[in-house]
C-alpha cells in the first residue's frame, strides 16, 4: 500500500510535486490508514550516468536531489520507494533524448537505490531491445533479464521488487510453451504484474479483473507470489464513483498492491472517503494473503467471490455488470453456507445474521460483506455426466485439436467469430429444467492496454435450439494446449428431465471468437 506518480503526473514528476504529496499523504492520514510506500514512477532519471557508471537523478526537475525527498518521506514513517527499467532505456513519455534504463548497470543502480534508503523498487520493461518501447510479443529472457536487478537489490539489503512486464507471455524453451508471470516471477521477485497497464474507464479495470481470475482459480498466486493488477484510478476521470468503488473493492479482495495514485493535495473528500475504508483494507492486508476466487459468474448480470479470511471470516464480493441500477439479492447457499453474521463493508454497518443479501445496487457498482459466524450449508455432490468435446457433433469448420493439458488429450476449437461453426453435445440427461453446468475451456487469447475487449472469449449457448444466451469466459492462462480452466459454471435452462437433451456453442455474433472447448459435466 502506498502512493505511486504515474497515474497522477505520468513520466513528469518534480521536486515539488513529490514533496507536496508526501506531506499530503501524511496530513490526510493515508500514512496511518497503512498506505506507508511511497514510490517515484517514471521520469526522475537523469539522461547521463555519473562517471562510476550509476543512474543518478534529473537536476532539472530535481534540483536538490533525492535524498532530501527520500529522507523526508522516511521522516514521517513512510518506506522509500524507487522505479527502473530493465531495459536499455526507462519507459518515459518523452523520448527525445531517452532516459537509462538499468540492464548491464544493475549493480550500480542498486548501490545508488540503497543510498537513498530504498525499501521497494518497481522495474520496468520497455525498451528491452533499443529500438521496440513497449514490446508485447511472447519472450524467452524473462527469468535471466530480471534476476541480475532481482541479487543486486537482495544483495544491498533491498526486500521488495516489483516485475512490472505487463503479463507478457514468457516463452519456456524448455517446454516450449507459453507461460504466465505466475510460472517464472516469484522466484526473481516479491511481486509481478498480472496484466498490461490500467487507463482511465470501466473496460481496463474490466480487462485486468479478468485476467486475474483465473490466477486465483488455479491458486496460482499468494503470499510470495502477490500478482499486483497496477496502481489505483480511484480519484481519476474516466469512472464513475461506484465504479471507482468497486475497482478498490476489486484490487482490495483480490489481494493486489493498493497504490495511490490521483493528485493527493486537491483530492475530493469521496476520492479520500473510497481510499480510507478501513474495512476493506483490512481485508487487503489480512495475514492469510489469499485472494477472493469466483464462485460463479453470471454473465452480463453479475459475479460472485468469495475468499477467506486469517481469523476464519470469509469476504464476500459481488459485483454487477448489467449496467444498470437494479436491486440485487443472492442466497448464500450460493457460496456454500446456510447463515453467518454479516458486515457491509461499503456501509461500515453489522447487520447481524443473515442467509442472504439483498440491496440496491447502481451500476457497475457492488457488495462487499465480511461474514463470521459462519454455518456451511449441507454438502450435497451431484452426479455429473462428463462429455468430451471431441465426441460431439461438430460442423461447419469446428475441429479437433491436440491438447496435452485436456482430460483426454484432445479439445475443440475453431468457434471463429462471424462463422456458423458449432459444436452440439448430445444424448445429455438430467432431472431439472435448469442446471449448472460445468465447462473446462481454454483462452490464452491475452489483451493489453488500448483493447475494448476486457479478456474474455464469447460464446453463444443455447439448450435443446432454444433461445441462446451469451457466456463470458475469462482468460484461462497463456498456453493453448495446457492451461485449462476447470468446471467454470453456467446456469442454463431448457433441458427436459429424463430426456435426451442437446447443448450447442458457437461463436456470438459480432463478440470475437468463442473460447476452446475441453469436455463439459452437466449433473444429472
Amino acid at each position: 500500500m502506498g502512493y505511486n506518480s504515474y497515474n497522477d503526473v505520468a513520466c513528469s514528476p518534480n521536486e515539488t510535486m513529490i514533496h507536496n504529496t508526501i506531506q499530503s499523504m501524511s496530513d490526510k492520514g493515508f500514512l496511518g490508514l497503512g498506505y506507508n510506500f511511497f514510490q517515484i514512477d517514471c521520469g526522475w532519471q537523469g539522461y547521463n550516468r555519473l562517471s562510476n557508471g550509476s543512474i543518478t537523478y534529473d537536476s532539472s526537475r530535481f534540483p536538490s536531489g533525492i535524498s532530501p525527498l527520500s529522507k523526508f518521506a522516511i521522516g514521517l514513517g513512510f518506506k522509500w520507494s524507487m522505479y527502473t527499467d530493465q531495459g536499455v532505456y526507462s519507459c518515459d513519455t518523452s523520448y527525445d533524448p531517452h532516459r537509462p534504463g538499468s540492464l548491464g548497470y544493475e549493480t550500480q543502480d542498486a548501490a545508488m537505490f540503497a543510498a537513498w534508503n530504498t525499501h521497494y523498487v518497481k522495474v520496468d520493461n520497455c525498451f528491452v531491445d533499443p529500438n521496440n518501447n513497449a514490446p508485447k510479443d511472447p519472450r524467452t529472457d524473462f527469468p535471466t533479464r530480471y534476476s541480475p536487478m532481482w541479487n543486486a537489490l537482495q544483495a544491498v539489503g533491498i526486500p521488495n521488487m516489483l516485475i512490472c512486464q505487463w503479463g507478457v507471455p514468457y516463452q519456456n524453451t524448455s517446454t516450449n510453451t507459453l507461460q504466465g508471470p505466475t510460472a517464472w516471477a516469484p522466484a526473481v521477485s516479491t511481486s509481478f504484474r498480472i496484466s498490461d497497464d490500467i487507463s482511465q474507464g470501466w473496460t481496463s479495470t474490466l480487462r485486468i479483473y479478468n485476467q486475474a481470475i483465473h490466477a486465483s482459480l488455479l491458486n496460482l498466486v499468494g503470499p510470495g507470489r502477490f500478482a499486483d493488477m497496477d496502481l489505483l484510478e480511484v480519484g481519476n476521470p474516466g469512472m464513475t464513483v461506484d465504479e471507482q468503488k468497486t475497482h478498490f473493492a476489486v484490487w482490495a479482495t483480490f489481494k493486489s498492491a493498493l497504490m495511490i495514485s490521483t493528485p493527493v493535495p486537491s483530492m475530493t473528500a469521496q476520492t479520500a472517503q473510497i481510499l480510507g475504508n478501513k474495512d476493506l483494507i483490512a481485508v487487503n492486508q489480512d495475514a492469510l494473503g489469499l485472494p477472493v476466487k469466483l464462485i460463479q459468474r453470471f454473465s452480463n448480470d453479475y459475479d460472485i467471490f468469495l475468499g477467506p479470511l486469517a481469523n476464519g471470516d470469509k469476504v464476500l464480493l459481488i459485483v454487477d455488470h448489467s449496467n444498470k441500477a437494479r436491486t440485487l439479492a443472492v442466497n448464500l447457499t450460493a457460496v456454500g453456507i446456510s447463515s453467518a453474521t454479516a458486515r457491509d463493508l461499503w456501509a461500515g454497518s453489522n447487520l447481524g445474521s443473515v442467509s442472504s443479501v439483498s440491496q440496491s445496487v447502481p451500476a457497475h457498482g457492488s457488495m462487499v460483506f465480511r461474514l463470521s459466524a459462519i454455518q456451511s450449508a449441507p454438502s450435497t455432490t451431484p452426479q455429473y455426466q462428463a462429455i468430451e468435446a471431441e465426441s460431439a457433433t461438430l460442423a461447419n469448420g469446428a475441429a479437433i485439436a491436440s491438447c496435452p493439458g485436456c482430460s483426454n488429450g484432445q479439445k475443440v476449437g475453431n468457434l471463429l467469430s462471424g462463422s456458423t461453426a458449432s459444436l452440439t453435445f448430445t444424448g445429455i440427461a438430467t432431472s431439472q429444467s435448469t442446471v449448472d453446468v460445468l465447462f473446462d475451456y481454454i483462452n490464452c487469447e491475452v489483451q493489453y492496454l488500448g483493447s475494448s475487449v476486457p479478456n474474455v472469449r464469447t460464446a453463444s449457448i443455447s439448450v435443446n435450439g432454444g433461445a441462446a444466451v451469451t457466456v463470458l469466459f475469462p482468460l484461462s492462462g497463456y498456453n493453448w494446449s495446457g492451461d485449462v480452466l476447470p468446471s467454470y459454471k453456467v446456469r442454463l435452462s431448457g433441458f427436459k428431465s429424463g430426456g435426451q437433451n442437446t447443448i450447442s456453442i458457437q461463436s456470438a455474433s459480432g463478440q470475437g471468437h468463442a473460447p476452446d472447448i475441453d469436455r463439459i459435466r452437466v449433473p444429472q
